[in-house]
């Protein structure tokens, strides 16, 4: 099982769009796929069908009432992958988990049955440095950072990967990066290519090839509660989510023993 965490302490970087995305399209190479939605506004779950009325129960009430995984996961009514869904109960996670003892392996703890399940789980962080993303950190074996093409991202990324190192350094144990993707890139900017070469020339081979453009047709599939594959498998997001999903696996192929790899369909 691979596990990889999705972070970035902006928000509005396309950073749940793409877990939603690589999550379904790793689950359309025949792999079997957890998402875990660890965002209070849980924007991961209602982006794939899930009813706001419904989050309940959530990844907070694994956390808060040490449940197992098992009992908080659900099929995702808009992909084939399964989820845990999150919830408005998370925005208290920090006050409610600061007394647990190991608390910034709790996750880690709470995953650990999902190896004999899943091929792939995929952790939605919050856009912050709180403790449920230090979590996402210990527990994940890799992390992905999505990055929007302005010039004030290139300085969020240094100022990223630098706290993972922290959290390396404190705890022992973090994730290792396995690329940064840039999203929502309009080319219409002039900027737009400047900050890519830039982030390229700064951050080397950790930047995917593939660049996710900004596609009306993925905010159109967040509203129907599918993913892009489902709802405009030909438009430009599709292909986008497609091609990030396969170097992913490329990527994973090279770091893992025996991983499983396929096309995404």
């Amino acid at each position: 099982m691979s596990t990889l965490a999705l972070i970035n302490n902006k928000g509005g970087v396309g950073k749940t769009t793409t877990a939603v995305h690589l999550a379904d399209g790793l689950a359309r190479t025949g792999a079997r796929v957890l998402l875990v939605d660890l965002d209070a506004q849980a924007s991961a779950s209602l982006a794939l069908g899930v009813e706001r009325e419904d989050l309940e129960p959530s990844i907070a009430t694994a956390l808060y009432d040490d449940q197992p995984i098992g009992t908080v996961t659900r099929e995702a009514p808009g992909a084939d992958v399964d989820l845990v869904p999150g919830s408005e109960s998370l925005k208290s996670a920090d006050i409610r988990l600061a007394q647990e003892y190991g608390r910034e392996r709790l996750l880690q703890r709470l995953l650990e049955p999902a190896a004999e399940r899943y091929d792939h789980v995929i952790l939605d962080c919050p856009p912050s440095l709180s403790l449920l993303p230090i979590n996402s950190i210990v527990a994940a074996d890799w992390f992905l950072v999505p990055v929007e093409p302005h010039y004030l991202s290139l300085e969020g990324v240094g100022s990223l990967l630098d706290t993972v190192e922290d959290v390396r350094t404190g705890i022992g144990e973090a994730a290792d990066l396995l690329g940064l993707v840039v999203t929502r890139a309009d080319f219409r900017a002039k900027a737009t290519q400047q900050v890519i070469d830039l982030l390229r020339e700064e951050h080397g081979e950790a930047v995917f090839d593939t660049v996710i453009r900004g596609n009306v047709r993925l905010s159109e599939a967040t509203s129907f509660g599918v993913s892009v594959f489902e709802h405009a498998p030909q438009s430009t997001g599709a292909d986008g989510y497609r091609s990030l999903t396969d170097e992913v696996l490329e990527r994973l192929s090279a770091r893992t023993p025996n991983p499983p790899a396929a096309a995404v369909r």
